[in-house]
């Protein structure tokens, strides 16, 4: 058992960064997490590029040590905190590659691939097109008003309405006085972004 032990932390402490930058990621994305499998693999991929950076940046430290002077150790501990700090950049970094869609929108120019960098077209077109929304209601009425937040899903989740307000049948607006309104999905039929 304790052989077992002194196999399993080592492998743990490689694969943690990876790890790290995987659950940063998941948490500040509209992005589901994949399953098990899904996550061990992610984890890999951030781990090899994270520990590929860490070794890249060792061996320009270790020459600049030797060509201009030195003002460390390189050792297991400056190993250590240089994987925490790429995890950290990488995560970090993925995720405003994955919310702004730059790194899509520019492949996109190329003719490299159609996709955006959204989960789905949902959030996509909501990221999109900024602008009013008038959400036609189940039983026929009809809410406009600016999206400061809504679903990452079409199914699941609800729109926070800033300034809401009802639209009659002729199209006018009857605000109600609420600053905000929260409104479930499962109510919504469908979603008009309004052209003003």
């Amino acid at each position: 058992m304790d052989d077992l032990v002194k196999e399993v932390i080592p492998l743990l402490q490689y694969l943690i960064p990876g790890f790290l930058t995987a659950w940063i990621f998941y948490s500040l994305t509209a992005f589901k997490r994949p399953d098990t499998f899904g996550q061990i693999v992610q984890a890999l991929i951030f781990t090899l590029v994270i520990h590929g950076t860490v070794l890249a940046i060792g061996s320009i430290c270790l020459w600049i040590g030797v060509h201009w002077g030195s003002i460390g150790k390189w050792d297991a501990k400056a190993e250590a905190i240089w994987s925490f700090v790429i995890a950290v950049s990488v995560g970090v970094s993925s995720c405003y590659l994955a919310t702004s869609d730059k790194l899509h929108s520019w492949l996109r120019t190329r003719g490299v691939t159609e996709q955006t960098s959204y989960p789905n077209e949902w959030y996509s077109t909501f990221s999109t097109y900024e602008r009013f929304v008038v959400l036609h209601l189940h039983d026929e009425r009809r809410l406009y008003g600016w999206p400061r937040e809504w679903p990452s899903e079409p199914t699941q989740g609800q729109f926070v309405i800033q300034n809401p307000a009802w639209l009659d049948d002729k199209g006018k607006k009857l605000p109600f006085g609420a600053e905000f309104l929260v409104i479930d999905v499962s109510k919504v039929q469908w979603v008009e972004f309004d052209q003003e």
